[in-house]
């Protein structure tokens, strides 16, 4: 008696106007939990449990003719929870009509998922695409990039493809070192919306000419290129530039890099001569003994720790070191000479200059002093050389430490880390084996670091 009911109301169902006929349920399945893999697969242990994608909102539904259906409306999906055993349901919507859809494998279990497809169309109305692709086209790679309110790390890649809803959307693109760029897109109903976005970079770039084949050019003490013309990547501000062949030092100077630009430094032939003599060079004569005076004093205190244990006796020359500001300090040979502008004697040889401030460090100039030449110098500003480290990881969630200290949860970029010194990388999650490793960041720049935790 049940089986010829059922008949007759679904017959009933397509009696119904054709126009009355604009909701379909379609791509039905039940969502199953793999055997040898975890899923999140929500069910209820009286109901069974439905989702059926629909863009439109409004619907109302009823379980075998009868009972009242809540549905629960997101985003793009209408959640139902079913009474057990429900054999049909019946569908209204005030603008689509009505419509009797029935279970294709008899009824719906309680403890169960299900998932459908619930289309719904006017066909006396205009049909208007509701979203529409957009294409963004990012350098460089690894950016971050945030649609409306979504925001994305990029790791490896520049093209990036979403499905976004017809209108006004908003975007920014940001990366280290770079200019952030904003701005707004509208999207229509025509083709796909190609974006291409290059951001800026805060660098600086200097090229430095040499007039000789196979010399080694040091940009603040590291090794740019061996090569007739060396380019290197640089922040804006004061760089040191020496020319050594083999272990003899050539040319030494202090370059200013405005931000942005792209500074040449040619090296003319007349311009380089040795910095470092050879033994049988060196002048021998007798220790010069300076007054105490107060710009002496200090470096007097420095020449005696050089000429102590020497048996030959030991030249002076008059030194100037120049600095950014009177708060700016003066260390020489790892000893604090003061702050400001600094002038005294040093022995003859190699001295090791730095400048500190607010503690931050300049990059370390090697200063040769020759016979009793007097040297004039402009310190470097300080700043600590930083770099950046985007560590990710096949687990989402789990604590970052770096040396001990804890910075964020995967997937994170921390910021501010210095790149003179090795650091260590450590995850924890629970339920995982801590992972460590130690690394090194690169300097004004971004280091991918990833972590492959193993479950305990």
């Amino acid at each position: 008696m049940k089986g010829w009911l059922l008949t007759c109301i679904c017959l009933l169902g397509s009696l119904l106007p054709v126009d009355a006929q604009q909701i379909n349920v379609e791509d039905f399945t039940r969502l199953k939990r793999p055997l040898w893999k975890r899923s999140k697969v929500t069910v209820d242990k009286q109901l069974a449990i439905m989702d059926l994608y629909s863009s439109e909102k409004g619907f109302q539904f009823t379980a075998d003719g009868k009972i009242a259906v809540e549905a629960e409306e997101g985003e793009g999906v209408i959640t139902l929870k079913v009474p057990h055993k429900t054999r049909f349901l019946t569908i209204k919507h005030p603008d689509y009509g009505q419509t009797v859809w029935r279970v294709p494998k008899k009824y719906l279990k309680k403890k169960k998922h299900y998932r459908a497809t619930l289309d719904a169309y006017d066909p006396l109305k205009e049909y208007k695409v509701q979203k529409q692709w957009v294409l963004f086209r990012l350098w460089p790679k690894n950016v971050i990039l945030t649609v409306d309110s979504t925001r994305m790390r990029l790791q490896e890649t520049d093209v990036v493809q979403q499905y976004l809803a017809v209108g006004m959307h908003h975007y920014t693109v940001e990366a280290p070192f770079y200019e952030a760029v904003t701005d707004s897109f509208e999207l229509t109903d025509s083709v796909k919306l190609e974006i291409p976005v290059r951001l800026q970079p805060f660098y600086s770039y200097l090229t430095v000419k040499v007039p000789w084949k196979g010399a080694d050019v040091y940009i603040d003490n590291v090794l740019a290129k061996n090569a007739q013309t060396t380019s290197q990547r640089l922040s804006a501000g004061v760089h040191h530039v020496a020319l050594f062949w083999g272990s003899d030092c050539y040319y030494e100077n202090m370059v200013v890099v405005d931000s942005a630009a792209k500074k040449v430094l040619d090296i003319k032939l007349e311009e380089l001569r040795l910095r470092r003599l050879k033994k049988q060079d060196r002048v021998q004569t007798k220790t010069v003994v300076q007054d105490a005076t107060p710009d002496s004093t200090t470096s007097s205190r420095v020449a005696s720790k050089r000429a102590a244990g020497m048996k030959t006796a030991t030249v002076y020359a008059p030194v100037t070191l120049h600095v950014a500001d009177d708060s700016t300090e003066v260390w020489i040979d790892r000893a604090p000479m003061g702050r400001g502008d600094w002038q005294g004697q040093l022995a003859q040889g190699f001295h090791l200059v730095t400048t500190r401030k607010d503690g931050q460090e300049s990059v370390p100039t090697y200063l040769w002093v020759e016979n009793d030449f007097p040297v004039e110098m402009n310190l470097a500003v300080p700043q600590t050389s930083y770099g950046l480290l985007n560590i990710h990881s096949n687990v989402i969630g789990a604590k970052v430490f770096i040396n001990g200290r804890q910075a964020g949860v995967t997937p994170c970029v921390v910021q501010g880390i210095d790149a003179s010194r090795v650091c260590e990388i450590c995850l924890q999650k629970e339920g995982f084996k801590e992972k460590k490793q130690k690394v090194r960041p690169k300097r004004n720049d971004l280091l991918n670091v990833y972590f492959k935790l193993k479950k305990k």
